[in-house]
């Protein structure tokens, strides 16, 4: 039971050590989020988690057809590198997009843009590939093509009940994660516009709508099952 609250404790104590340290880290946490070299990292990281994306694909297809494994041991062990695969793809994309929105506000070379621009772009096609390998692990299933209109409603009605219950497991612990992170994350910034004496007002009305947004979704989205 005390483990729900190891997460909110930690972010309690994170903002404390913040607040108190505040004139050590505000003129060099700036310096670097508005230098050119911190976008530079960002973009090489998101072409570096690209890279490990496809690594990893190219390991979940090779367990798959793993002839020393039984069915169900190349599922299980293809799923687990389809999975890290997607956790490097999503990396790869924010880290890609949070690059180019960067440059956007930032005096950044030209060149860097073009970098950013085809880094995303590099992101984004990994995202497609990563949903295609579904189709490739599983080729005996009917599922459907990720280009597909309804491509979620129709992955959903093919998966069996084990499946459903998993994925849906790491989607709650997932919305559940949101709701702590999502208010931590409008502490750091206030924290943030405090050190720095920028008005976050238009981030955190943002974020809290997000946040409203999410829970009402979830909250209608049950009822309507019930």
């Amino acid at each position: 039971m005390f483990r729900k609250y190891i997460l909110p404790i930690i972010i309690a104590i994170l903002a404390a050590i913040m607040l108190l340290s505040i004139d050590y880290w505000k003129l060099p946490l700036t310096d670097i989020l508005t230098s050119t070299p911190y976008i530079v990292v960002l973009c090489i990281l998101a072409v570096l988690f690209a890279i490990i994306a496809f690594i990893y694909s190219k390991l979940a297809y090779k367990v798959d057809n793993d002839p020393s494994l039984e069915h169900y041991e190349q599922d299980r062990a293809s799923f687990k590198k389809f999975s890290e695969m997607n956790i490097a793809i999503i990396i790869s994309f924010y880290f890609a997009l949070g690059s180019i929105l960067l440059i956007s506000i930032n005096d950044a070379p030209l060149y860097l843009g073009i970098i950013s621009i085809i880094v995303l772009i590099i992101a984004i096609l990994m995202r497609y590939y990563g949903y295609s390998m579904i189709n490739k692990l599983y080729p005996e299933r009917d599922l459907p093509d990720n280009f597909e209109a309804d491509f979620d409603d129709k992955l959903i009605d093919s998966l069996s009940k084990e499946e459903m219950y998993t994925i849906f497991t790491g989607l709650y612990n997932a919305f559940k994660i949101t709701n702590i992170l999502l208010p931590a994350a409008m502490m750091l910034i206030t924290i943030y516009g405090y050190a720095t004496g920028v008005p976050q007002h238009f981030a955190l009305s943002v974020i809290a709508a997000v946040a409203i947004i999410i829970n009402i979704v979830y909250q209608i989205t049950v009822r309507k099952m019930i």
